[in-house]
């Protein structure tokens, strides 16, 4: 079981969905660097207008779809078990990045990155994000006394992911469920041998 930010309905929804779904299009297509907020809106048949007054630079609108991207391929787990979890969360971030849309945001979060000051903000504000719904998953495996409660959610999630980005972006090697099996039962080792406790 998983849960999922749920959004508010009528026109400013499907607007923003329009939106949201041209922006992650346009960055497959043509990468962080080229697209344009007229395209976006060319795509979407959302007046750029429209679009300026609800996100006021690229830079916030890519964050905000690679937000909406990873809530939708990322969602928080519930499964009930800490285990199952993180190995469910750990299988949906090797789906998101092995995706046409994922693999575009990666190449804009950690390619782009190193030249653009705007998209390494934009990777700090899609990862504050991704922190807070791995601190979900923390409390409710605390509150089950399966792990510590000073482990620390942010280093969880990070021990999680390493891994496969590292294969990914570094090693230049496939990733699959397996990878995300090994990912996930690592983190998990390391959150009771209390490698992941907050510092004090």
């Amino acid at each position: 079981m998983t849960s999922t930010p749920q959004r508010p309905g009528g026109r400013s929804a499907r607007v923003r969905e329009a939106v949201l779904a041209a922006t992650a299009a346009e960055l497959s297509e043509r990468g962080f660097a080229a697209m344009t907020i007229e395209d976006i809106a060319t795509r979407s048949g959302v007046h750029k207008t429209t679009i300026y007054r609800r996100w006021s630079t690229l830079s916030q609108l890519v964050a905000d779809a690679a937000v909406e991207v990873s809530a939708t391929t990322v969602p928080i787990p519930d499964t009930g078990s800490i285990e199952s979890d993180l190995r469910e969360m750990a299988r949906s971030i090797v789906a998101l990045v092995t995706s046409e849309s994922g693999g575009a945001l990666v190449a804009a979060l950690f390619s782009d990155a190193v030249r653009t000051p705007e998209v390494a903000r934009l990777k700090r504000e899609f990862y504050s994000a991704r922190y807070e719904l791995a601190d979900i998953v923390v409390r409710r495996a605390v509150e089950r006394g399966e792990i510590s409660e000073q482990v620390s959610a942010a280093d969880l999630l990070a021990a999680v992911a390493a891994p496969i980005y590292y294969r990914l972006l570094v090693a230049d090697l496939p990733v699959d469920q397996s990878v995300a099996d090994r990912a996930a039962a690592g983190a998990l080792a390391a959150a009771r041998a209390g490698a992941l406790d907050q510092a004090e």
